[in-house]
């Protein structure tokens, strides 16, 4: 289904692109809560070695606008070195986005 919007602009968008362009935007904003920091830390811990092993975990990261990679497979789970990286990105991360607190 390709029906066309008019977005009332003077310009005409195709539905299915602005409805993905709006979830991306969506989901790049659920993803800057700070609550989500801290479960991020916790979870990562499931896709240890220990518990995928004979089994893959997909991996895609995406950045701004359509800047992406993968999807790709890390075959057995992810090595305690990848965890123990990611959750100290996590919490440089958190640190970041807690530094500026309103007076």
């Amino acid at each position: 289904m390709s029906e066309n919007y008019d977005c009332n602009c003077g310009c005409v968008a195709n539905q299915s692109a602005v409805i993905a362009d709006l979830r991306r935007k969506l989901r790049d904003s659920e993803a800057h809560q700070v609550h989500r920091y801290h479960f991020a830390s916790e979870e990562v811990e499931i896709f240890s070695m220990d518990n995928f092993l004979g089994s893959s975990v997909i991996i895609e990261i995406t950045g701004p606008g359509r800047l992406s990679m993968g999807p790709v497979a890390i075959r057995n789970g992810l090595s305690p070195e990848t965890i123990k990286a990611i959750k100290a990105d996590l919490k440089r991360s958190f640190d970041y986005a807690t530094e500026f607190k309103p007076s």
